[in-house]
C-alpha cells in the first residue's frame, strides 16, 4: 500500500472514530474521578438506584442513576469534600462524605433496610485498579507544598522527588528508569513525546494542576513512542464553583528571586471557566557551571485558561488554551565573564487542546482530543563574536505539533475494553550559526605541559615539532574550516522538515476470579526522515491475593521507539557537503526508529495507612538514542546506538495521612549501558567504547519525606530528603586526563594535590603524592573500566524543608496565609554534572530560601 493511501485510511478511521466518541482510558483516557456499584446486603447488584453527589464548597449537585450491574461512574471531579447520598426503592437512604485528592475512588455501597448511615471515605481509601501499573499518585497537598530544587523548572522537581527511578540532572532535566529521556506527558489526554526540560520548551505550571500521576510500570497498548515514565496531569476546572474561587501568592527569596501567581475558578453545573498566571524572575535561574551566579539572570511568565461546558447530561466540552515566555541568561564559567560573555535564549509556546467527553452509559464513555502546540526558540550570541568561548553560536529553533486523538472505552462483566487511535504531525525548523573562538579548544599541537597550545600559527599536527610543541591526536582536522582564530568562517545552517506518526491501539483487561490478564495491541507508522512501522504486543498477567491486599503482576511490552526531534535535521545530516560534515563530526547517520522489549514484575500492598509497592525491569533497546553536544555549547543533538540495555529495582513505601502525619520513602537502583558502534546522529567526540555507562547513568537513589498537619487547619511541615549516588562523568576517565583539563574546569572538580587545590589562574599539571577530587569520583589508577568502574559525580545528600500557615488569618471562605521554604538546607556544594556530553556542567542549588504570602478566597 502507497504512502498516500496508508495515510488516508488512517485519517479516516481517526475522523469517524472522532465523530463516534471520544474516551476515557483505562489507562491513559479520562479519569474516573468517582465510581463503583450498588449492593444490596448480600452482595448483588441494585439497579436503578438514584445517586446524588454533591460538591460541598458550593453545593452543585450531579446525578446519577446505577446500571444493570449497579455500576455508577462521576467523571471530572475538582479536588475537595463531597457528600454521595444514595437511594433505591425498598432500601434505606445511604450516604457517604468523600474527600476527592485528584486519586480515582473506587467504592461498594452497601443498601439496607435497615436506618439510613453515613460514612466518611478519604481520598486515600481508594481501590486501585487492577489495571493500573506501577505509579505514583502525587496528591494536591505534595504539588503545592514540597519545596522545588529548580526555580525554572518546578514540575521537573516535583516528580524527581516524589518518584522511584529518576536520576536529577540540571535545568529541569531528568532521565527516568536508566533511559536519557524516553519520558511523555499528558495533559488531560493531549499526548506530549517532545522534551519538556527549560532549555527546550517550557512544561506546565504547578499552578494549574489538579493532580498528577507518574507510571512507570510497563506501558498499556495506550501508550507509545517515549513510555519509559508516562507523567498523566489533570489540570484544575471551574465547573460546580458558584462562588469564584482562588488565590494569589506573592514570593521573594534568595538571589533576588521573585515569584508572583494567581489563579480564579468559578463556573456552575454547566459551565466552568479556570484562570491561572504565574510569573518568576531570578538571578540564579538556570543551574551555573560555578559555585557563584555569574551572568544567570531569567524570567518566565504563564497564562492557563481552561473552559467546560456540559452540552448535556452526557457530553461535555473542554478547552485548554496556555501562552508562555522566558527570557534567561547561559551562565558563565569564570573564563566566559572574563571575557564578558553574553549569550541569551527566549523560548515562547503555546498550546491550544479542545477536547469532547461522551457518556454513552455508566459502562461506556469516549473522548477526543485535538491539540496545537508550538516552540519558538531563539538563542543569542555575545555583540562581540570572540566574547563567546569556546565557540560564537547563534540557533533559532521552531517545533510545531498538531493531532487527533480518540478513544473508547467499555467495561462490562469480566472486560474492560479501550480501542483508539492517534495521528500527530510536527513540523520542524532549524537555523544556526557557530565557528570557534578559542586557540586552545581544537588545536594542532600541546604544549610543553601537555595541554593544548594557543599558538594560532600552526594549522596541521605535522608542523608542530617545527616549532618545539608535539601533536595533539585529540585534533580534528574538519573544524579548521569554522576555526576563527586560524583563518576559518562561521558556519550557518537552514533546514525544514515535517513528521508524520500514526497510530492504532486496543486492549483489553479480562477478569478471571483473582487473576486479571492483560491483551494489548499497538501499531506505530512512522512517516519523517525515514519511514518505519511497527506492531507492538503488550501483554500482562496480575494476580490479588485479597487476604494479604497484595497484587502480583508481570508484563511483556514491545515498543516502537522515535528519534528525539530537537535539532534532528541536522543530526540525520551525513555525506560530503553537509553540515555535519563542515562541523567536522566524526561520524553521521541518519537517525532511524528503534525498538525495545521490555520485561515487568512487581507487587503492590495496600494496607490501611500503608502501602507498599516494588518493581524490576529489563529494557532491550535495538537502536538506542543518547545525546552529544557541539562545541561546549548548548546545542545538542540526538545520536543513536547499536543497542543499549537496561535493568533496575524500584521501592516505595507511602504513608497515607493520618492524624496529620504522611509521608513517603522511595529508593531505586538502575544499570544503563550503552553498546557501539553508534549507527545513527552526530558525533563530535570520540568512539563509544564497545560497552559504556551512559552520562545519565546513576547506581542508587532515595527520597524521604515526611509532613505534618497541626490539627484540620493548623501550621503543617514538609520535610525532604534526597540521596543522588552521582551520574557518570565521561569526560573524566583517570587522573593523567584531570590534569590536562583547564584551571577553571579543575577547580569546578575540586581537584587537589595534597593541600593544593587547582585554581583558575594555577591549574594542577603533575602531582607527586595523592591527588583527589572532592566533587568527581576518579578511578584508581589501572583500574577504570567503562562499564564496571566509570567515573561519577560525587555522592550527594541534601535536605529541604517548607514549613507554612493557609489559615493565619481567615474569615468566613477568605485566608491569609504565610509560608517558609528552604532548599539545600544543609548547604551542600556539589554537582549534577560535570563535562557531560549533554548539558555540560551544572552545580547544585546553594541554600536558597523563599518567604511567601497567599491570600486564598
Amino acid at each position: 500500500m502507497s504512502a498516500r493511501k496508508t495515510t488516508s485510511v488512517f485519517l479516516a478511521f481517526l475522523v469517524i472514530a472522532a465523530l463516534l466518541c471520544a474516551s476515557s482510558a483505562a489507562q491513559n483516557g479520562v479519569s474516573a474521578g468517582l465510581s463503583g456499584v450498588v449492593v444490596d446486603i448480600s452482595g448483588a447488584a441494585v439497579p436503578g438506584a438514584k445517586l446524588v453527589l454533591t460538591y460541598v464548597r458550593s453545593g452543585a449537585e450531579r446525578r446519577q442513576v446505577s446500571g444493570p450491574e449497579g455500576e455508577f461512574v462521576f467523571l471530572r471531579l475538582s479536588t475537595g469534600d463531597y457528600r454521595l447520598q444514595v437511594e433505591s426503592a425498598g432500601f434505606a437512604a445511604s450516604q457517604k462524605a468523600i474527600s476527592y485528592q485528584g486519586a480515582e475512588i473506587r467504592l461498594i455501597v452497601p443498601l439496607t433496610a435497615a436506618a439510613s448511615s453515613e460514612v466518611t471515605v478519604s481520598g486515600t481509601d481508594y481501590v486501585e485498579e487492577t489495571t493500573t501499573p506501577a505509579h505514583v499518585l502525587i496528591t494536591p497537598d505534595e504539588i503545592d507544598r514540597m519545596p522545588s530544587q529548580s526555580v525554572s523548572s518546578p514540575f521537573s522537581s516535583l516528580i524527581t522527588m516524589t518518584a522511584p527511578g529518576v536520576s536529577a540532572d540540571s535545568n529541569g532535566s531528568f532521565h527516568p528508569l536508566g533511559d536519557h529521556a524516553e519520558s511523555s506527558f499528558s495533559v488531560d489526554g493531549q499526548p506530549i513525546t517532545d522534551q519538556l526540560s527549560r532549555t527546550f520548551s517550557t512544561q506546565p505550571s504547578l499552578n494549574t494542576l489538579q493532580s498528577v500521576e507518574i507510571r512507570e510500570g510497563a506501558p498499556g497498548a495506550d501508550v507509545g513512542d517515549k513510555t519509559s515514565m508516562v507523567i498523566v496531569a489533570q489540570t484544575r476546572s471551574g465547573l460546580d464553583q458558584r462562588r469564584p474561587a482562588g488565590s494569589i501568592h506573592l514570593g521573594r527569596g534568595t538571589f533576588a528571586t521573585s515569584n508572583v501567581s494567581a489563579n480564579l475558578g468559578f463556573g456552575s453545573e454547566r459551565f466552568g471557566s479556570f484562570s491561572a498566571v504565574d510569573a518568576v524572575n531570578s538571578a540564579r535561574f538556570l543551574d551555573t557551571p560555578e559555585t557563584i551566579n555569574l551572568h544567570a539572570n531569567g524570567n518566565a511568565e504563564n497564562i492557563f485558561e481552561r473552559l467546560d461546558y456540559r452540552l448535556t447530561d452526557k457530553t461535555s466540552l473542554q478547552l485548554n488554551a496556555s501562552l508562555s515566555h522566558s527570557w534567561f541568561q547561559t551562565p558563565n564559567t569564570f573564563d566566559q565573564q572574563a571575557l564578558s560573555q553574553n549569550q541569551r535564549q527566549t523560548i515562547i509556546s503555546f498550546n491550544i487542546a479542545p477536547q469532547v467527553i461522551h457518556t454513552f452509559n455508566s459502562r461506556a464513555f469516549g473522548r477526543t482530543n485535538l491539540w496545537l502546540r508550538q516552540d519558538k526558540i531563539r538563542y543569542r550570541p555575545s555583540d562581540n563574536i570572540f566574547s563567546d568561548t569556546p565557540a560564537y553560536l547563534e540557533q533559532a529553533r521552531r517545533l510545531t505539533n498538531a493531532g487527533i486523538r480518540p478513544e473508547f472505552t467499555y467495561v462490562h462483566r469480566r472486560h474492560n475494553v479501550n480501542v483508539g487511535g492517534e495521528f500527530k504531525h510536527t513540523f520542524l525548523a532549524e537555523q544556526f550559526a557557530t565557528g570557534l573562538t578559542s586557540p586552545t579548544y581544537n588545536s594542532p599541537c600541546l604544549d610543553q605541559e601537555g595541554a593544548p597550545s594557543a599558538n594560532t600559527s600552526v594549522r596541521d599536527p605535522s608542523q608542530c615539532s617545527t616549532i618545539g610543541l608535539a601533536p595533539n591526536s585529540a585534533y580534528l582536522p574538519g573544524l579548521l574550516s569554522l576555526d576563527l582564530t586560524r583563518g576559518g568562517t562561521i558556519y550557518s545552517f537552514r533546514g525544514k522538515t515535517d513528521i508524520k506518526q500514526f497510530a492504532l491501539f486496543g486492549q483489553d483487561f479480562i477478569r478471571y476470579g483473582d487473576f486479571q490478564f492483560k491483551l494489548g495491541l499497538r501499531y506505530d507508522k512512522y512517516n519523517g526522515l525515514v519511514g518505519t512501522h511497527g506492531l507492538q504486543p503488550r501483554v500482562g498477567l496480575t494476580y490479588s491475593m485479597p487476604r494479604l491486599h497484595t497484587t502480583l503482576r508481570g508484563d511483556y511490552s514491545r515498543v516502537f521507539l522515535t528519534p528525539y526531534n530537537e535539532n534532528l535535521i541536522v543530526a540525520s545530516s551525513n555525506g560530503p557537503g553537509s553540515p555535519s560534515a563542515s562541523l567536522g563530526a566524526a561520524d553521521s547517520h541518519i537517525l532511524s526508529t528503534a525498538n525495545r522489549n521490555q520485561f515487568n514484575v512487581g507487587f503492590t500492598t495496600a494496607l490501611k495507612r500503608i502501602s507498599f509497592s516494588g518493581e524490576y525491569l529489563w529494557k532491550f533497546t535495538y537502536g538506542a538514542y543518547d545525546f552529544d553536544v557541539l562545541l561546549n555549547s548548548p546545542l545538542t543533538f540526538p545520536t543513536q546506538f547499536q543497542k543499549s540495555k537496561i535493568d533496575g529495582g524500584l521501592v516505595r513505601i507511602t504513608l497515607l495521612p493520618s492524624h496529620g502525619l504522611g509521608g513517603f520513602f522511595t529508593v531505586s537502583h538502575t544499570r544503563s549501558r550503552l553498546f557501539g558502534p553508534q549507527t545513527g546522529g552526530v558525533s563530535f567526540s570520540a568512539p563509544y567504547s564497545d560497552v559504556v555507562r551512559p552520562d545519565h547513568d546513576q547506581g542508587l537513589s532515595m527520597n524521604l519525606n515526611l509532613r505534618y498537619q497541626f490539627g484540620k487547619r493548623g501550621p503543617w511541615i514538609d520535610a525532604s530528603y534526597r540521596y543522588d549516588g552521582g551520574l557518570v562523568s565521561v569526560a573524566t576517565p583517570d587522573i593523567a586526563t584531570a590534569l590536562r583539563l583547564t584551571g577553571d574546569e579543575q577547580q569546578q572538580m575540586g581537584l587537589y594535590c595534597g593541600n593544593t587545590f587547582a585554581t583558575v589562574s594555577a591549574p594542577l599539571r603533575s602531582c607527586d603524592g595523592p591527588i583527589r577530587a572532592t566533587r568527581i569520583r576518579i578511578p584508581a589508577p589501572g583500574t577504570y573500566d567503562a562499564d564496571r568502574n566509570p567515573a561519577r559525580v560525587a555522592v550527594r545528600n541534601t535536605v529541604d524543608l517548607a514549613v507554612g500557615e493557609d489559615n493565619l488569618i481567615s474569615h468566613e471562605n477568605q485566608s491569609i496565609g504565610i509560608r517558609v521554604e528552604v532548599v539545600n538546607l544543609n548547604n551542600t556544594s556539589a554537582l549534577y554534572n560535570y563535562l557531560s556530553t549533554f548539558s555540560g556542567t551544572h552545580f547544585l542549588t546553594p541554600r536558597a530560601v523563599t518567604a511567601g504570602i497567599r491570600y486564598t478566597f
